[in-house]
């Protein structure tokens, strides 16, 4: 089998994530008042051990610069969805952790985003197909992360 033309499989790959980030940032927006990106930062940081990270973590985990990931931090910490702590291994550096709001928010949020999520793939994918979308770009990550052939 030939491999696909990949200039339109990068553009198409590109393309889903633009339309799926749109969706759900709408969705998130309607019924919770929170960004997409607000979501994932609380999403990682509620998932972290401990429940706090810190900002260079956060940056790497949603695969920004850690001065954007700075802005954010300003912008949600201001929303009062999570606190800075002193970080007890590097006394020169902080951590983030949500608040009880943020927890909150994350809680009320987590059902919404399943469920958009569920109307996109489960109208088009069956939960096989799903699973091995899912395994096949967590590869291509991991192999990424690793400096392997990306």
């Amino acid at each position: 089998m030939t491999p696909p033309n990949r200039i339109q499989w990068l553009r198409d790959l590109v393309s889903l994530e633009i339309v799926l980030w749109d969706r759900m940032n709408t969705r998130l927006k309607e019924g919770h008042h929170l960004s997409l990106a607000f979501f994932e930062s609380l999403y990682f940081i509620g998932r972290s051990p401990g429940g706090s990270v810190r900002v260079g973590d956060l940056a790497r985990a949603l695969r920004i610069t850690v001065g954007a990931t700075s802005k954010l931090v300003d912008r949600i910490e201001a929303a009062g969805l999570i606190r800075r702590e002193l970080d007890a291994d590097d006394r020169r550096a902080s951590r983030v952790a949500l608040t009880e709001v943020g927890r909150q928010m994350l809680a009320d949020a987590c059902p919404t985003y399943e469920a958009e999520m569920a109307s996109v793939l489960d109208t088009t994918l069956t939960a096989d197909e799903q699973q091995q979308l899912h395994t096949l770009v967590k590869r291509l990550l991991t192999a990424a992360d690793k400096g392997e052939a990306l």
